[in-house]
């Protein structure tokens, strides 16, 4: 759905692009906006199109996948949301040590966040330093890291085989929304090409959320709609 959306909307916007330029609709510089459809806008898009891919959050989206698939599939988030499920002892000591870890690790990026800590900047400050760089990626190890350790502890994976492929589940249940990323890359790529936030006078904390939920909107539906179908068929 979110592909034919966005194929339909570079499409608007080529169309846009191509009537503005006609009619010298003017940006706030003084000059006409671009024309996709013109020599140089097809020569832009092509020659920039992998560079555009490459800015789009495809690693952000995999670490998030590969952190849920991690928690969901280990029997984790089952364990901490469901009181049945650690019933066994093995599963309560499992519960503990995942907890403990993720505790600990938690602490560990608290302390290289404080004054003096090596994941500031070199000017001291959260801002512009490998904290805030790497965020996501330590976000993705306090919950993957755990969630390992409570699913072979548990016995809830048996062997490396079904550790693989319990981390991996989100990735391959939300496979389409690679193809909706790479769509959306491109969508972005022309709304720049022909400044359509300058048109219309966004500035640029409007243009960051907008552009975020444009590629994030996708997976978070999907995600949804996906697990809605689990659960049911799980329920039936």
């Amino acid at each position: 759905m979110f592909t034919i959306i966005y194929l339909l909307s570079i499409a608007v916007l080529t169309i846009f692009s191509w009537l503005g330029n006609a009619y010298g609709l003017l940006l706030p510089d003084g000059s006409i906006i671009p024309n996709i459809l013109s020599q140089e806008g097809i020569r832009w898009m092509i020659r920039h199109s992998i560079d555009n891919i490459t800015c789009a959050p495809l690693a952000e989206a995999l670490l998030a996948l590969i952190a849920i698939g991690a928690l969901r599939s280990s029997g984790l988030w089952s364990s901490l949301t469901h009181r049945e499920a650690r019933s066994l002892y093995h599963s309560r000591h499992a519960l503990h040590i995942a907890l403990f870890l993720f505790f600990a690790l938690i602490t560990l990026v608290i302390i290289s966040i404080c004054p003096g800590g090596n994941l500031l900047s070199v000017t001291g400050h959260i801002a512009r330093g490998p904290f805030a760089s790497g965020w996501i990626f330590l976000t993705a190890l306090a919950i993957s890291i755990p969630s390992i350790v409570f699913g072979l502890m548990s016995r809830k994976w048996k062997s490396r085989g079904e550790l693989f492929a319990g981390v991996s589940s989100e990735i391959t249940s939300c496979a389409d929304y690679f193809v909706v990323l790479v769509v959306a890359s491109q969508l972005t790529a022309a709304a720049r090409y022909i400044h359509l936030f300058e048109v219309l006078r966004m500035p640029l904390t409007a243009q960051s959320i907008i552009c975020a939920l444009i590629y994030f909107v996708p997976l978070i539906v999907l995600f949804t709609n996906t697990n809605i179908a689990h659960d049911t068929s799980t329920t039936k």
